[in-house]
């Protein structure tokens, strides 16, 4: 037996609780895993509070990003380039259910962890990494673009936009005003949000491009800025898709080979991945208040 996040109905942070689950033995192309970090994402908050529908029987498990210690291996676990899982190794990437002591998680969703990489950082990688790696893959940006990026301080989005000022796109980010040194110190042109968004961009010049990782405001202000629906990229405003004909972010690029790549990227400097606060497994309810709330830029992980 090990311990978990669960919750036994939908709800705030308040439903949350840490209770005894039993431990499985891994099927093939699986691998149970020693939870060292797993990142809190606004998704498991949405599913948590019944807001993206589930027909999983409670209790129910929370979390995805994940990073831990290979403690068991089913057969045929391999790591993208065919090499052989083994126990004791050190893996990020995705599993469900990860906010917990031990978790199951496919092979195909889980690398091999750069021992210069910080734990609680590699821990919240997957979901806020490889959807701004989605997101430029969905609308490839180069040098030539001016881009908006919605949320440019939130996990995505800082992400994102740092992604694309690596391609030598000019990037423009909205954000709180107490967020906008931050924008400044990774390339990006801090605009607040909000009503007037339009106006205030459009004073900055004329933008190519649009990525929203936080709502619709930024779409909005690229259909009248006269950006193009196929140049514009939702991963939060869903009903933005249909009824602005703009893309959603596919899901081809979310590879473990993407993982690494980014992974170094944070190694070698290049890329900043903030943690702003990490909690224990006994205050998951915290952890997810902050999540839900006002924090400091950065991801919330746990450290079961």
């Amino acid at each position: 037996m090990s311990r978990a996040a669960l919750y036994d109905r939908t709800g705030g942070p308040e439903v949350l609780y840490v209770g005894e689950v039993a431990d499985v033995q891994p099927q093939p192309g699986h691998v149970l895993l020693r939870v060292r970090a797993a990142g809190l994402n606004p998704f498991d908050s949405k599913m948590r509070a019944g807001f993206i529908p589930s027909d999983a029987p409670f209790p129910r498990r929370i979390g995805g990003d994940v990073a831990g210690t290979v403690a068991a291996v089913g057969d045929g676990s391999v790591y993208g380039d065919g090499t052989a899982i083994q126990v004791g190794d050190e893996v990020f990437g995705r599993a469900g259910g990860a906010i917990a002591e031990r978790v199951v998680a496919s092979a195909s969703e889980l690398a091999k962890r750069p021992e210069a990489l910080p734990v609680e950082v590699a821990g919240g990688m997957w979901v806020a990494g490889l959807t701004a790696v989605s997101c430029l893959a969905t609308i490839p940006i180069g040098e030539d673009d001016t881009v908006l990026v919605g949320g440019a301080a939130g996990g995505v989005g800082f992400v994102a936009a740092q992604l694309a000022v690596a391609t030598g796109a000019r990037v423009i980010g909205t954000a709180s005003e107490r967020n906008h040194e931050l924008l400044r110190s990774v390339g990006v042109e801090p605009v607040t949000y909000g009503e007037g968004l339009a106006d205030r961009v459009a004073g900055l010049g004329q933008v190519t491009a649009v990525i929203d990782a936080h709502g619709r405001d930024a779409l909005d202000a690229g259909v009248q800025l006269g950006v193009p629906a196929d140049r514009m990229v939702a991963i939060a405003a869903y009903a933005a898709v249909d009824e602005l004909g703009v893309h959603n972010a596919e899901r081809a690029a979310r590879t473990p080979e993407n993982l690494l790549e980014l992974a170094d990227d944070v190694v070698a400097g290049r890329l900043v991945f903030p943690v702003a606060a990490t909690y224990p497994l006994d205050e998951v309810v915290a952890a997810f208040t902050a999540v839900d709330g006002s924090h400091a830029p950065g991801k919330i992980v746990v450290l079961p």
